[in-house]
């Protein structure tokens, strides 16, 4: 074996060793790099998504605020000719209305439920005692009249609060009842924006609202037991249709003054859909190796060339010396060894007497 092809093959070996340490590295750790990507992703999508949820409602319950501090100024036909207005469309906010102390609709939106008794539905109840945000529940008064079926029952989540006359004494409530239907569409439109599946799940673990059909229950995953529990957490799990997904919890969906839902937020990735050694390939290093592969073996031809090169052909000189040649050596000064033996060799040519003393 020659000198260059030595040192050719020595390069070409410890590339080889780092490529097979790097490619070893990336598959003992890939799945951890893999979770770390899927927990930051799916842990900032599903807090923005929490956080543009509850800004929405937020602006309803301004408009509720609006609503009761101007009740007590109002006549009930101009208060309900405002509540109309207020609801805006009707498929997302599907009434507004105000019952006196005695729980009767005294003004409504278009003039629905205005004389029913409300005094028992759970708006009304909480909404005395202060702002009260409820989770979804089925229409009860309002399901004939908004035209529910039982196929797809009216559901609700409710605004309410008290209003006060201009003593500061409570005198009734406005409620403000939205489709919940509204809010599975913002679910499903928001997590087409995020591509992030969103679950929204009240504190007994049960999915009020979700951008998906799946409908698990807490005995089936870890994460909706801790959802539970109201605190942050994420992790990787199997979901009930046989994938793995990365999920994380925000404990909380409010946003300034909005009453709690009491709401936690679910959102999960599909874990496939992002891979550590996956993505280095698909992302083009396999054409990074071949071109570090590429100005590796450059350099070692320009290294072969400049510094071997003189070496083999003092090499070459000192057999042909040895054979009794007479042509003096070529002087190379590339290294310090190749120097030494130029001169040795020359000062051979020239006295072999005193080089064989």
């Amino acid at each position: 074996m020659t000198l260059r092809r030595s040192v050719v093959l020595f390069c070409l070996a410890c590339l080889a060793a780092v490529t097979v340490v790097c490619a070893a590295f990336v598959y003992l750790r890939g799945d951890r790099f893999t979770d770390s990507t899927l927990a930051f992703a799916s842990r900032f999508r599903t807090t923005a998504a929490a956080g543009e949820l509850a800004r929405m409602l937020e602006r309803d319950w301004h408009n509720l605020i609006f609503l009761t501090e101007q009740a007590s100024k109002l006549t009930p036909d101009q208060l309900s000719y405002l509540m109309t207005g207020a609801g805006g469309n009707p498929t997302r906010i599907s009434w507004v209305g105000y019952a006196d102390l005695s729980g009767i609709v005294v003004s409504a939106t278009n003039d629905l439920l205005v004389g029913q008794d409300v005094s028992e539905r759970p708006w009304y109840r909480n909404g005395l005692t202060g702002g009260f945000a409820g989770d979804v529940h089925d229409a009860v008064l309002l399901a004939q009249l908004l035209g529910g079926n039982s196929d797809e029952p009216l559901r609700f989540i409710d605004l309410a609060r008290p209003v006060q006359d201009e003593s500061g004494d409570i005198s009734g409530v406005i409620g403000m009842h939205i489709n919940a239907n509204w809010l599975a569409d913002y679910l499903r439109e928001t997590s087409e924006r995020f591509g992030t599946d969103l679950y929204l799940i009240n504190p007994s673990g049960t999915i009020s609202a979700s951008s998906t059909d799946q409908a698990p229950t807490e005995a089936d995953l870890q994460i909706l037991r801790t959802a539970q529990t109201g605190i942050s957490a994420e992790g990787r799990e199997t979901w009930p249709d046989g994938r793995d997904y990365f999920s994380t919890i925000v404990p909380e969906v409010t946003s300034g003054d909005l009453p709690s839902f009491g709401w936690r937020m679910i959102g999960r990735l599909d874990a496939k859909s992002v891979s550590f050694g996956v993505d280095l390939i698909r992302n083009g290093a396999h054409y990074a190796a071949l071109v570090a592969l590429a100005l590796v073996f450059l350099i070692t031809m320009i290294y072969s060339r400049l510094i071997l090169a003189p070496l083999s052909r003092l090499a070459k000189s000192a057999e042909q010396i040895a054979e009794g040649s007479q042509n003096y050596p070529a002087n190379s000064r590339i290294t310090v060894e190749a120097a030494q033996l130029s001169t040795a060799l020359a000062r051979l040519q020239r006295d072999p007497v005193s080089g064989e003393s």
